[in-house]
């Protein structure tokens, strides 16, 4: 079960680091296009440069909180199982024995005697 969550969570982390590159590069093209149209100057080069800088920080900033989210998970992960384990090392009360009083007078009823 954990491994398809974090396949899952790998190919939604991918889908989203390229959206959230890409986006920025086209939403600057498309502002260096309409004012270069309107305006006649040429600043689509320097808004492709200022595009690709800001989906590179976007795209730092967010592989960053991922993996940090996911040391996170582990460390918490990490510290379940080691409270699971100190809980199994305790052992369980002596249960008392299903055999009683297996002597002379016993019968198959559990040993007593009626």
């Amino acid at each position: 079960m954990h491994y398809k969550k974090s396949v899952f969570r790998s190919l939604a982390m991918v889908t989203q680091l390229g959206l959230s590159v890409l986006t920025p590069i086209l939403l600057c093209i498309y502002t260096g296009y309409l004012v270069d149209s309107h305006f006649g100057t040429k600043l689509m080069v320097p808004m492709l440069i200022l595009g690709v800088l800001a989906g590179g920080r976007c795209g730092w900033i967010m592989a960053k909180n991922t993996l940090l989210q996911e040391q996170k998970e582990d460390e918490r992960l990490r510290r379940e199982q080691q409270a699971g384990q100190q809980r199994s090392g305790i052992s369980k009360p002596k249960q008392p024995s299903r055999i009683t009083g297996a002597g002379a007078g016993s019968d198959s009823k559990g040993g007593r005697s009626q």
